[in-house]
C-alpha cells in the first residue's frame, strides 16, 4: 500500500522556501502575478515527490509576518515540516513562529534545511549550524537531518529528496474507513465548464465521484463532480490526500477558504468548544479570563472569547482548561488542534487541543467539569465516550448527539454502545451505568420513604416517583428502570401504583377496619359493572373510611366520562376483565358499537355508556365516529 505524507515547507520570508521546491519538485508555487512581481509567496503553493512507496505532499507557506493565516492554513493536515533557514541570516522572527505554530499544532516529524550556503564561508556556515542546533534543543526537530543546499549550485537536493522519501510515514486509511469525510478548504477557485473547484487535504474518511457533501458551516449540500490528487483524475480520494474536488449544485461565490467538506451531518457547526491551551513561554503578558483572541481552526479564523475554567490568569508557558466561545459559526473535527493569536498587535499565543464541541457553557471552577475534561485530555476514544456519557448524568444522552460530538462512525458507536459501560434505553438513547445503577437505588428508596410515611396508600404513580427524584431523568430511562424492578420482583404495580413487593397497606389496618374494607371490597366485586350507589354506601361512617382507603390504593376506581360528574365506581378487578373480554371479542382493528359491547358484556345503555367513556379517557379505546376499538398492544 502506498503512504502518505504531508511536508509543510515554513520558514522566514526569502530565506528560500519557493525556489528550493521548485529545485526539488520542478513545480512552481508561485502562480499569482503580485507573487512573481513581488518575488514573494503569499498563498499556499502546492508540490509533490513521487517515490515507489510514498507520495510526499509539499505545502509552501508564506514566510512574511502579514501571511502567517495562511501559513497556519497550510498547516492544517501536515505531517510533517521541512524547516527552511537561509545560512546567511540563520534563525530569524518568523523561523521562530512558522516553528511554535508546528509545535502548537502536534507536528512531530520533519528535516531542517539550510539553504543558500553558497553565499557563506564554510565558518559562516557552522557557526549556522551550531545557532539552529541550540535553537532545535529540546523539540521534536533535535534529531532531525540538517540539510545544506544551495539552488544556484544544485547542491544538497539529491540527499533532500531521499531524505524526505525515508521520512515515516503513515499508511493510508483504507477505502473502508468508518470515519465520515472531513475536507478543510484552503483554496477556492472556478474553472470554466467545469464550476467551482475547492481544494484542501482531506482530514477523514474518503471522498468519491457522485458523492453527497455538506458544505458547512452553511449546510448546503453539493455533489462530487470530480477529484484531482496531483493533476491526476481520481475515482477516490483517501485520507492525508491532497484533493481538488469540482463540485456540482453549489457556486464557487458561496464558498470560501475555511469552510468544510463533510459527509452529510458528519460534522456541526459551533460557537462553544472546550479546549486545553498552551501558552507560549517567550510570551511577556499572561492570558487574563475573558480576553479576545483570533482562532485558528483548520484553515478558519474567528475571534473568540476565552473562558478560563480553572483559573483566572494563564500565565506564559503553561496549560490550562477553557471554553472558547466564537462570535461566528466554526466547523472543526475533535482530533484538529488550533492556533490563537493576540487581537492586536498580531502576534501568536499559543495553541491547543479539541476537547468537546458544542458543550453547555460550563460554571468555572467545577470539579466534576474539570474531571471530565482532564480525563479527555488523556484518554482514547473510550475514555472520552465514558466521560462524556457520565457528564450527562441521569439524563442520559441521545446515542445519535453523542456520536455527533465524539465524531465517531456509527458502526464504532454501536460499539461503545455495547460496552458494560453504558445502558442503552429502547434504541435511541443511552445512560451511564453507574447512574442508571444510582437512579434505580433511588427509585426503591422513593417508594420505601414513601410506604413509611403514608402506610395506607398503595404505592406512587410513575409521575409521583418522578417528581420526588433528586436530579430529572428521562421518562423513557424511568420506566426501563422500573420494568426492570418488576422483573426483579423488587416492586409490583396494580396498574396505576407502585410499590414494593411485599408491602401490603391492609398489614396497617386494625381487625375492624381490615373486616369492613373486605366486605366493601367484595360488595363491588359481586356487583360487576353494576356499579353500586355510592351514595348510600357512603351513609356510614365505617363503609367512609373504608372506602377512602380503597380508592386510595387504586382498588376502587371512578370512571372518567365526558361530563366528568360519574358517581359510577368499579372494583379493578372488574375493569382488567372487561378490558380482556373486548379485546377477545373484538381484536384490533375489528370495531363494535356500544349496543354489540352491552350486549357481549350483558349490561345495560345506563352502565355501559359511562364504562366506554372511561375506557376512551383511559386510552384503553379509541373512537371513530359510532365504533370504537380496542387498543393495538
Amino acid at each position: 500500500m502506498i503512504s502518505q505524507l504531508t511536508l509543510g515547507v515554513i520558514g522566514h520570508v526569502d530565506h528560500g522556501k519557493t525556489a528550493l521546491v521548485r529545485k526539488l519538485t520542478g513545480i512552481e508555487t508561485d502562480r499569482l502575478k503580485e507573487e512573481k512581481e513581488r518575488g514573494l509567496s503569499i498563498v499556499l503553493g502546492f508540490s509533490y515527490l513521487e517515490f515507489p512507496d510514498v507520495v510526499v505532499d509539499l505545502i509552501d507557506v508564506p514566510g512574511h509576518e502579514d501571511f502567517i493565516r495562511a501559513m497556519i492554513s497550510g498547516a492544517t493536515g501536515m505531517d510533517g515540516v521541512l524547516l527552511v533557514i537561509a545560512s546567511n541570516e540563520g534563525v530569524m522572527p518568523q523561523t521562530r513562529e512558522h516553528f511554535d505554530i508546528a509545535k502548537l499544532l502536534g507536528i512531530d516529524r520533519g528535516l531542517v534545511v539550510l539553504t543558500k550556503t553558497d553565499l557563506v564561508t564554510d565558518k559562516e556556515l557552522i557557526l549556522v549550524e551550531r545557532e539552529v542546533s541550540q535553537f532545535l534543543e529540546g523539540s521534536f526537530l533535535e534529531q532531525a537531518s540538517v540539510i545544506k543546499t544551495s539552488v544556484d549550485k544544485s547542491e544538497g537536493f539529491n540527499e533532500l529528496r531521499t531524505a524526505c522519501g525515508s521520512l515515516e510515514t503513515s499508511s493510508c486509511v483504507p477505502a473502508e474507513s468508518s470515519e465520515g469525510s472531513f475536507l478543510p478548504i484552503d483554496r477556492v477557485f472556478s474553472m470554466h465548464g467545469f464550476g467551482a473547484v475547492v481544494t484542501g487535504t482531506l482530514r477523514s474518511g474518503t471522498l468519491e465521484v457522485n458523492q453527497s457533501v455538506e458544505v458547512l458551516p452553511s449546510g448546503d449540500t453539493a455533489t462530487i463532480r470530480g477529484l484531482q490528487n496531483h493533476n491526476r483524475s481520481v475515482d477516490m480520494a483517501m485520507p492525508g490526500q491532497r484533493v481538488a474536488v469540482n463540485l456540482r449544485n453549489v457556486k464557487h461565490e458561496e464558498l470560501r477558504r475555511g469552510n468544510v467538506l463533510s459527509s452529510p451531518g458528519f460534522l456541526k457547526a459551533t460557537k462553544k468548544i472546550d479546549v486545553d491551551i498552551e501558552l507560549l513561554g517567550h510570551l511577556k503578558h499572561d492570558l487574563k479570563n475573558g480576553s479576545l483572541v483570533r482562532v485558528m481552526f483548520g484553515t478558519s479564523e474567528v475571534i473568540a472569547k476565552v473562558r478560563l475554567l480553572e483559573k483566572n490568569t494563564l500565565p506564559s508557558g503553561s496549560s490550562g482548561l477553557a471554553q472558547l466561545v466564537c462570535n461566528s459559526d466554526v466547523v472543526t473535527h475533535r482530533t484538529e488542534r488550533f492556533v490563537i493569536r493576540n487581537i492586536s498587535p498580531v502576534f501568536t499565543l499559543g495553541g491547543g487541543q479539541i476537547l468537546d464541541l458544542n458543550p453547555p457553557q460550563h460554571k468555572r471552577f467545577d470539579s466534576s467539569v474539570m474531571s471530565r475534561l482532564q480525563s479527555t485530555v488523556k484518554g482514547d476514544i473510550s475514555e472520552i465516550f465514558r466521560s462524556t456519557l457520565a457528564s450527562a448524568g441521569v439524563l442520559g444522552m441521545d446515542i445519535e448527539t453523542l456520536r455527533e460530538t465524539l465524531e465517531i462512525h456509527p458502526k464504532d458507536m454501536e460499539i461503545l454502545v455495547q460496552s458494560d459501560d453504558a445502558v442503552r434505553v429502547e434504541e435511541l438513547r443511552i445512560i451511564d451505568k453507574t447512574s442508571y445503577q444510582a437512579l434505580k437505588t433511588e427509585v426503591l428508596s422513593i417508594i420505601d420513604k414513601f410506604h413509611m410515611e403514608n402506610p395506607r396508600q398503595q404505592g406512587l404513580t410513575i409521575g409521583g416517583i418522578s417528581s420526588l427524584l433528586s436530579n430529572k431523568t428521562d421518562n423513557r430511562i424511568l420506566l426501563q428502570i422500573i420494568r426492570e424492578l418488576e422483573e426483579e420482583s423488587e416492586l409490583c404495580s396494580n396498574g396505576v401504583f407502585f410499590s414494593r413487593i411485599n408491602f401490603d397497606p391492609l398489614d396497617v389496618l386494625s381487625e375492624n377496619e381490615r373486616l369492613v374494607t373486605t366486605e366493601l371490597e367484595e360488595h363491588f366485586m359481586s356487583a360487576g359493572l353494576e356499579s353500586p350507589s355510592v351514595d348510600a354506601l357512603l351513609k356510614n361512617r365505617n363503609n367512609r373510611d373504608a372506602y377512602k382507603f380503597l380508592t386510595q390504593i387504586g382498588t376502587l376506581i371512578r370512571l372518567k366520562t365526558y361530563d366528568r360528574t360519574s358517581n359510577f365506581v368499579l372494583h379493578r378487578d372488574v375493569l382488567d376483565k372487561v378490558e380482556e373480554q373486548l379485546r377477545d371479542k373484538f381484536p384490533y382493528p375489528v370495531g363494535f358499537s356500544v349496543s354489540e359491547a352491552r350486549d357481549y358484556l350483558g349490561t345495560t345503555r345506563k352502565y355501559i355508556i359511562p364504562l366506554l367513556e372511561h375506557l376512551d379517557a383511559t386510552g384503553v379505546t379509541t373512537r371513530a365516529g359510532n365504533l370504537r376499538r380496542i387498543r393495538e398492544h
